[in-house]
């Protein structure tokens, strides 16, 4: 079934993410797509090249949200987050990124997004000894990219100490230059923008105006998915306090390192939601991705997490297509 095939740590269960994507998405090409008129440098590089035509966006979100599902799959596997290798993350982020609000895919946002998931494999690289300067310089240059994509990203330069703190012993360096690096790439785009004569630049004024749409009222499908999802974390978060305890002490400082990640995700998505009433869905979706494996997993009833799977699956394509 669902679960059990995105369980498998087969490579060709990829293969079944394009149709996946489509058959959440597809729905999204029929309808028009709004460009955001005040956004960051790369984000604004990015809506220049991709024009007026609406198909262009939905194609861009559709591929990036399959970019950013592999990667997140890869970066959970690679960092041993889950006590077995799996692609279960493949699977939940595009179906929590379709179900969790009414949004097209495309979003400066999810163009930011594989930026940070490569800044967040750094970090989580990192061992107790030895050098780690260029790791996090490195980290903070990519924070600081995804940032002039989606500007509420610059936030997460806090996940990059907080991984420190859990990880290495207290150096001041190693909290600097993740902030230095944040700081050159901000100096940077202002001395291009210059350049060109697009000063004076303000980036915070893009927070308020990352969304042009007007809020949609909760449809039943809508509330289902919520509710489905809801009980799938309420399960996942047992058995990933399970997972943690049974961890050796790399694998609770990853952990605990992945969870200042979803914490900075979580403030971030809370700060939107104040201040224009919505936030971008993959901001959401990544952190409710990983946890959520844990509940589909190694459930104590397979059907159980069949029913999960499918029914969040079903939720969402009803929907999308309703």
């Amino acid at each position: 079934m669902l679960a059990g095939l995105f369980r498998s740590n087969q490579p060709a269960v990829q293969l079944a993410m394009p149709l996946l994507v489509l058959a959440l998405f597809a729905p999204s090409f029929a309808s028009p797509a709004q460009g955001v008129e005040n956004v960051m440098p790369l984000a604004a590089l990015v809506e220049g090249a991709l024009g007026g035509p609406a198909w262009a966006r939905h194609l861009m979100g559709t591929l990036l949200t399959m970019v950013v599902a592999i990667q997140l799959c890869s970066l959970v596997n690679g960092a041993d987050l889950m006590d077995r290798r799996n692609h279960l993350p493949a699977l939940l982020l595009p179906l929590w990124m379709a179900g969790i609000n009414h949004d097209a895919p495309y979003h400066p946002a999810l163009l930011g997004m594989p930026l940070v998931l490569a800044a967040l494999r750094l970090t989580l690289s990192m061992s107790n000894t030895g050098a780690v300067l260029r790791t996090l310089f490195d980290a903070g240059l990519l924070v600081g990219l995804a940032a002039l994509c989606y500007m509420p990203f610059a936030f997460l330069l806090v996940m990059l100490w907080a991984s420190v703190s859990v990880i290495r012993p207290f150096a001041w360096r190693e909290y600097m230059l993740p902030a230095v690096a944040i700081a050159l790439v901000f100096y940077l785009a202002w001395g291009v923008l210059h350049l060109v004569g697009r000063t004076p630049w303000y980036p915070l004024r893009t927070m308020a105006e990352a969304s042009v749409n007007v809020p949609q009222p909760s449809s039943p499908a809508h509330l289902l998915f919520l509710i489905l999802g809801g009980a799938l974390l309420l399960g996942a978060l047992t058995m990933f306090m399970s997972s943690y305890a049974r961890s050796v002490m790399r694998g609770k400082n990853l952990r605990s390192a992945f969870l200042s990640f979803a914490v900075a995700l979580g403030v971030i998505l809370g700060v939107e939601q104040f201040i224009n009433g919505r936030f971008p869905a993959v901001v959401g979706a990544v952190p409710l991705a990983v946890i959520t494996s844990y509940g589909l997993l190694a459930p104590r009833k397979q059907w159980l997490a069949e029913f999960a799977a499918l029914g969040l699956l079903a939720t969402a394509c009803w929907e999308r297509w309703a």
